[in-house]
């Protein structure tokens, strides 16, 4: 994973994150704006061994910082509360996020030398989301 540290990943497309947006809740407004955004993230490994990983746009920005493997509280883009654990394996950052309503959604990135692919699930969607990066270098 060391090699994807620090590069930062644009969106440049995506399948189904409209779908995933109403399944979760989030307001036809704040829906739409979210459907405009290019996001870039970034992942970083911090000197006392724990990573951060940012989002970035122009109406929103955030960041996580999270040990592997172990549960953090989590506030969404979307204003939500979640319960969350990161864990890498090889290429992979898997990201599971567990509502107070129970309600879970993973989301795999899996990085590239020149892309991202974010891939997201949830319990109760019928559809699988992609969401597609290009790496800025």
């Amino acid at each position: 994973m060391e090699e994807f540290l620090g590069v930062k990943y644009v969106m440049v497309g995506s399948e189904n994150f409209e779908d995933y947006l109403i399944f979760i809740g989030v307001g036809y407004i704040a829906r739409k704006a979210a459907l405009t955004l290019r996001p870039t993230h970034c992942l970083t490994l911090n000197e006392n061994g724990t990573y951060t990983f940012s989002f970035s746009s122009r109406l929103v920005n955030s960041s996580v910082t999270f040990a592997l493997g172990v549960e953090f509280d989590e506030v969404k883009p979307d204003g939500i509360k979640v319960k969350s654990v990161i864990t890498i394996e090889g290429n992979k950052m898997i990201h599971i996020q567990r509502e107070e309503n129970g309600r879970t959604s993973k989301h795999i990135r899996e990085f590239f030398h020149d892309k991202m692919i974010a891939t997201t699930t949830a319990e109760g969607l019928d559809k699988i989301v992609k969401r597609y990066f290009e790496a800025v270098r």
